[in-house]
């Protein structure tokens, strides 16, 4: 069976009191502009809410296959400091690998060199988080499912599968049921479909792939037809809601989803 919940931007004690009260599962603390969360009160945030599922989106300001030493650097720190706070309530750590400026080859051996870093850090320091590259909405960015796939199975890492994300990347050809089909019998392949996170939202895209997210009511993604592929292929995991419309799309989604 699948969770639904959504993504928190901010005063995760309150919006997960929330989603309790709504009968939501999961929760996605978003740390894309930075990890505010205290490594204290990600302790207390799970005592509290022990019927919760948590995990965590890094900070966007990362770039693994950046020019720069220093910019490199520190797109490992916060990839580092989001899982240390993660590791207290919660363990999937999603994040955006990097950009591919320039060869599309250069850029999967340089992310898959510094994520072997980063992950030999958070063995050594006994850190138990899983690293979840997403699959990415803009044509630069490293993230086509194959890409993703690729890593996630050479690195032993699980992705986080962006629908509105592949859909907005293919400038709206992803977006049948058959086409989602496709993608999850690409995932059962490559690392089964026993333990999925997934985000879904409704999404603007122009000549660059992703613009922003939209409500799901007012996007052209057909959330439908993924969500019964979905269904029909028995994926298990959860399923985040990353609309501007948080709580109430959540629901829609779990309610489509439960009517299937």
């Amino acid at each position: 069976m699948l969770k639904f919940g959504s993504a928190c931007h901010g005063d995760e004690f309150k919006f997960s009191k929330l989603l309790k009260s709504l009968d939501l599962n999961a929760v996605e603390l978003e740390f894309v502009s930075g990890v505010y969360l205290k490594e204290s009160s990600a302790k207390i945030l799970k005592e509290t809410f022990k019927d919760l599922i948590y995990s965590a989106h890094a900070p966007h300001y990362i770039n693994l296959n950046a020019k720069e030493e220093d910019k490199v650097k520190r797109s490992v720190e916060r990839i580092i400091k989001s899982a240390k706070v993660l590791r207290h309530c919660g363990k999937d750590l999603v994040f955006h690998p990097g950009y591919y400026l320039g060869n599309k080859e250069e850029c999967y051996k340089n992310v898959k060199e510094n994520l072997n870093k980063i992950l030999d850090y958070l063995f050594s320091h006994n850190i138990d988080v899983i690293l979840r590259p997403e699959t990415t909405g803009r044509v630069s960015q490293f993230g086509t499912l194959e890409e993703t796939l690729m890593l996630c199975e050479e690195l032993n890492l699980k992705p986080c599968i962006d629908f509105p994300h592949l859909y907005a990347r293919s400038f709206g050809k992803i977006n049948s049921y058959d086409d989602f089909c496709k993608i999850l019998e690409k995932i059962e392949e490559k690392i089964g479909l026993e333990d999925l996170h997934i985000h879904m939202s409704g999404i603007e895209f122009g000549k660059g792939g992703e613009r922003r997210h939209l409500p799901l009511e007012s996007s052209n993604f057909n959330y439908r037809e993924a969500l019964k592929a979905l269904k029909d292929f028995n994926v298990k995991g959860k399923v985040i809601c990353e609309s501007p419309l948080l709580e109430k799309d959540a629901l829609l989604l779990k309610k489509v989803y439960e009517s299937l």
